[in-house]
């Protein structure tokens, strides 16, 4: 079967088939490429995350920013990808203090931010996501306070609240919801309804929720009734 028989380019399927791979579908081999199986509870690869719903992840993390950052704030920023793209608008803020336990987020932050006073906790480094986790980072979380905390997941629904793929994760992400003064979710229309491992925290710790305009209405309307500040980026 040649690719000329769809009637597509050969660099339309070039392209096609990076994506597939960089999103952890295939593996390209020798004249094509093979499925790989992947089961539901399996943790994307942190750089596959990154191309997932970009325009959405860039809208609330500007949006987030702009509306619940300022100078002299303290924030915990967890390692996700849609918190990750908050930190190219941070620029204009000049006297913060940023916490954080992804490696890739911190070092963006000293790179683009010079002004903002980087922390990052110790700990195992899991390489599928650039995070420290383990017992020691939840110590440090534990014993440091935080203005805000901007949290990702990869699934939020009405019973269980917030759950995601990593156990290790999820400690680390509950210690610093504790030790902050608010909690703020970051999460694109496509993690609506989606059930994953175990729950991060109950939706009674979450004060704002900042998404795409995509949210569907009825579960909008049911975060608001739950006492929960829903934004629509």
């Amino acid at each position: 079967m040649s690719w000329d028989r769809f009637s597509v380019s050969l660099m339309t399927v070039w392209r096609d088939l990076t994506t597939l791979e960089e999103a952890g579908r295939v593996r390209r081999v020798r004249g094509g490429a093979a499925r790989l199986e992947r089961r539901d509870d399996a943790e994307p690869l942190y750089d596959s995350k990154r191309v997932l719903n970009p325009t959405a992840k860039e809208r609330i993390a500007r949006y987030a920013v702009e509306h619940f950052a300022k100078d002299g704030d303290i924030l915990f920023m967890e390692a996700g990808t849609t918190v990750a793209a908050m930190v190219k608008y941070l620029t204009v803020y000049q006297h913060l203090t940023v916490i954080g336990n992804g490696l890739g987020t911190m070092n963006e932050l000293v790179r683009l931010v010079p002004n903002v006073s980087v922390y990052c906790c110790g700990g195992m480094l899991r390489p599928v996501a650039f995070t420290f986790v383990g017992p020691q980072a939840e110590q440090y979380f534990h014993d440091i306070n935080a203005s805000t905390c901007f949290l990702g997941a990869t699934g939020l629904t009405l019973t269980e609240g917030i759950t995601d793929v990593s156990l290790l994760e999820i400690q680390v992400k509950r210690a610093m919801a504790a030790s902050a003064d608010q909690v703020i979710l970051l999460l694109d229309s496509s993690k609506f309804g989606v059930r994953s491992l175990a729950r991060v925290v109950p939706l009674s710790e979450v004060n704002v929720l900042v998404t795409d305009t995509d949210a569907p209405p009825p579960f909008v309307d049911a975060l608001r009734n739950l006492g929960i500040d829903v934004h629509l980026a």
